[in-house]
């Protein structure tokens, strides 16, 4: 049986805590998810700094991130060379071939397709985690 990817969706840093700490206990690494909007919004260097907390605080080894760029071809090269692990986009063919040329050169994975859990609302997460890891997700 394949072993399936799931990434998180969150909003803020204490999500992304808690979630280390639990991924911990079952010795995953975890995938961050960051929704376009939250992109749009504070830019690429948010991204950058939040990456930078969390590999003070708990290393590079505990995380990646994947980050929906949506149809935004310029920010999506922003992010390709901060070297963000997965990116997702939305774009014509010509584009996409070119665009997955240079995340090829940069060891950036280009629409890599994960099984997504909400965790922006989720009080408990490690009931979440406990299913995911034992059970497979409902």
């Amino acid at each position: 049986m394949k072993n399936k990817s799931f990434a998180f969706t969150i909003d803020t840093l204490e999500q992304a805590e808690k979630i280390i700490l639990e991924s911990d206990i079952y010795n995953l690494k975890p995938i961050f998810h960051f929704k376009s909007y939250i992109l749009r919004g504070f830019g690429s260097d948010f991204i950058s700094s939040f990456k930078k907390i969390l590999y003070s605080k708990y290393g590079k080894s505990s995380f990646q991130l994947y980050v929906d760029c949506g149809y935004d071809h310029g920010l999506c090269i922003s992010m390709i060379t901060k070297k963000i692990d997965y990116i997702k986009l939305k774009g014509n063919k010509v584009i996409l071939y070119k665009i997955r040329n240079l995340a090829t050169k940069n060891r950036v994975l280009l629409n890599h397709s994960f099984n997504i859990v909400d965790c922006r609302n989720r009080k408990n997460i490690k009931t979440k985690m406990k299913e995911i890891c034992l059970k497979g997700i409902k």
